[in-house]
């Protein structure tokens, strides 16, 4: 067989990708997620190529041209989407787990950075195998990764693969909190749920994407500690609610035209959703469910009433309510909360509206909250249900309340509007038990401008919050009161010991633009901090500000010398807002082929904030659509978008219409379009 590829110069590569129906661009067949058969895969390449197929590898035979013949065969059915082949000049590392041959691949020269990829490996088998019930199903777990991948990663059955562009360089290994972990583990998840249990159609896809997203979590959550999983869900929480365009979209839909179009459902919403389950279940109950999940449909395509089956046969519990609104509805609650205090009967009475619109599949939920109240001699918490349009609680309390926390440990998806006094807030944010409560107080302290106990209190969060998302999230709110008094904290948490802190209290830093001192900051941090992402973060940052010297730091950047380019890609990068034209050609010569790719990417996305009215500008843009690399091409498309001149419609609408599209392409060019067709006609 002959493999469709772009073909890149000079590419030592070949490697498939078949979701969403790509398969049958070079294996005839019916090609949809029902569609299971076992394979045989046989690839003859150079000598020194190393090649990667679904499960056993039978053999590999010397031919009399000099090249070699690899045979690979996956006895057990899988769905069509998740064959595939990669072949190249590539590095095997080979390890194993409980006698199952574990293969890590990369590029030549990339060996040194196949260690902080995937050590941990074998701890996520152990674990997900273990909460399962049911080992690791394949004959082999590899991992490869692949130059100008169009994805994050592909859960190909027994073969994952994965991008270049995350491996994790051993010398930026010190600076990444979880190294490329969520990626390891979200595909590693997906063997399990994706590949040995399959959704039977695209409607269905959130029984893939969603347990995978979820067991990202629940890695995060056993090997870096709760605080790390319910932050992470707190932060997907907030960045769900702003894609306004998926609050009306059921998760299961059939109202599409690409697989990816409501990926923020798929992925985001459904593993929130599996959250929820599991506190609604408990840890015994849920876990109880995906074992008979898996076993009574182990090899077989499912619906989600093949799920629901299994958890009410395994746990004897109905859930029926929950799947429908969070499953077959859409939306979340979005909550209006107000409270009073009654000292006469000291009872503080809670009143809760959701403010949701209710049309379509959006109706009234039906969801269990915690209700957190301290008092100065206690805090108590009541577990209410929520069923209503309007209700109101009644909750004992000894003294005025000190902290009301509605939805305690952020266990329910949703939206809340609850203005209190900053003193609770501030109370909340010192004295909050999750990581979530206090991320919430301090979110909210942010709107507390002048006032000097609101500063105070977000000032000891960022320096001495033992939870870094907290300090982070202090730091933020104390970059939108800005300040003098709110800077001095900021400065001192450059010190902070964690450099994902430091670099956003750099970043935070560019709120303070009108101190004349932060730019000489800026440029000592950029010339000299210990962590590379923190000097690339105080580059953004110098662009961010304007600053005097902003040009030349930048110039000079590019031409340092930094593990993965990360120095020049933040300066390509911070040129666009920087604004200054005098950087053109060098984003011009950075863009062209022949540069790294991540450098090309950068120097792409700074060219659509400069010079807007230099046709040339956008004709190189143009000249990108058809690049060789997805990341280009994607990086390409959005600046066109942002750009905002009109005459890249037609060309866009061509490629929408008659482009041999990657998959997520398709959902880029709309947003483009949607963008450029708001804003009037070029003349």
């Amino acid at each position: 067989m002959s493999f469709p590829t772009r073909i890149i110069p000079s590419s030592q590569e070949i490697w498939t990708q078949g979701e969403a129906e790509d398969t049958r661009y070079y294996i005839p067949l019916y090609d949809y997620p029902n569609d299971r058969t076992t394979s045989e895969m046989v690839l003859t390449v150079p000598a020194k190529w190393i090649t990667i197929s679904n499960g056993q590898l039978l053999s590999v035979k010397d031919e009399a041209d000099g090249t070699k013949t690899w045979d690979w065969k996956q006895s057990e059915p899988l769905s069509t989407y998740l064959l595939t082949a990669v072949a190249g000049d590539f590095v095997e590392r080979e390890d194993s787990w409980r006698g199952i041959p574990l293969r890590y691949v990369v590029p030549r020269g990339e060996e040194s950075k196949i260690e902080p990829t995937f050590a941990r490996t074998k701890e996520m088998l152990d674990l997900f195998s273990n909460k399962l019930g049911v080992p690791y199903p394949w004959a082999q777990y590899a991992q490869t990764a692949v130059d100008d991948f169009v994805a994050g990663g592909m859960e190909n059955t027994s073969a994952t693969t994965v991008s270049v562009r995350d491996l994790v360089n051993p010398k930026l290994a010190p600076e990444l909190r979880i190294g490329d972990d969520v990626v390891i583990s979200h595909e590693l998840a997906h063997q399990w749920f994706g590949d040995l249990v399959t959704c039977k159609d695209w409607a269905n896809l959130w029984l893939n994407e969603g347990f995978a997203t979820y067991f990202e979590h629940y890695w995060l959550e056993q090997h870096y500690g709760a605080d790390e999983a319910d932050y992470t869900f707190w932060r997907d929480q907030s960045r769900w609610f702003a894609q306004k365009r998926l609050f009306s979209v059921p998760l299961m839909t059939r109202d599409f035209t690409d697989s990816t179009q409501y990926d923020g459902n798929v992925y985001t919403k459904a593993g929130w959703i599996l959250r929820m389950l599991r506190e609604q279940l408990g840890d015994d109950d849920f876990f109880r469910g995906l074992h008979q999940y898996l076993v009574a449909n182990r090899g077989q395509n499912v619906v989600a009433a093949d799920l629901q089956r299994a958890i009410e046969q395994a746990t004897s519990i109905n859930v029926d309510r929950f799947f429908h609104q969070w499953v077959d509805g859409a939306g979340a609650p979005q909550f209006q909360i107000q409270y009073n205090y009654d000292d006469k009967s000291h009872q503080v009475t809670l009143n809760v509206a959701q403010t949701q619109k209710i049309e379509g599949s959006v109706g009234i939920f039906d969801v269990p909250v915690e209700i957190e109240i301290a008092t100065a001699s206690a805090s108590h918490t009541y577990p209410v249900e929520i069923t209503e349009a309007s209700q109101s609680f009644q909750f004992p309390a000894d003294g005025p309340p000190l902290m009301v926390v509605f939805d305690k440990g952020d266990k329910i998806l949703k939206s809340v509007d609850f203005k209190r006094d900053p003193a609770l807030l501030a109370y909340q944010l010192k004295h909050g038990s999750t990581a979530p409560d206090r991320a919430d107080a301090a979110f909210a302290l942010s709107a507390a401008r002048d006032n000097p106990a609101a500063i105070a209190a977000l000032s000891d969060a960022a320096l001495h919050d033992p939870f870094w998302g907290v300090r982070v999230e202090a730091l933020k709110a104390l970059g939108q009161i800005r300040g003098a008094a709110a800077e001095i904290p900021v400065v001192a948490a450059l010190d902070d010991e964690k450099p994902w802190v430091r670099e956003i209290a750099v970043r935070t830093l560019a709120a303070f633009r009108d101190d004349p001192n932060v730019a000489p900051k800026l440029t000592t941090i950029a010339a000299g901090d210990s962590s590379y992402r923190v000097r690339a973060a105080a580059l953004r940052a110098l662009a961010d500000v304007k600053a005097a010297n902003a040009f030349d730091v930048l110039t000079a950047a590019v031409s340092s010398d930094s593990p993965d380019g990360v120095l020049r890609d933040a300066a390509l990068g911070g040129f666009g807002p920087l604004g200054d034209t005098r950087a053109v050609p060098i984003l011009t010569e950075w863009s062209a082929p022949g540069k790294p790719v991540n450098s090309r990417e950068e120097a792409i996305g700074a060219m659509a904030e400069l010079d807007k009215g230099n046709q040339a500008i956008t004709q190189a843009l143009l000249s990108y659509l058809h690049d060789t690399h997805f990341d280009l091409r994607t990086a390409a498309i959005i600046s066109l978008g942002a750009r905002g001149d009109t005459s890249a419609i037609a060309p866009l609408e061509e490629m929408r219409k008659n482009g041999d599209l990657t998959m997520g392409e398709g959902p880029f060019i709309d947003a483009a379009l949607s963008i450029l067709k708001a804003r009037p006609a070029a003349k």
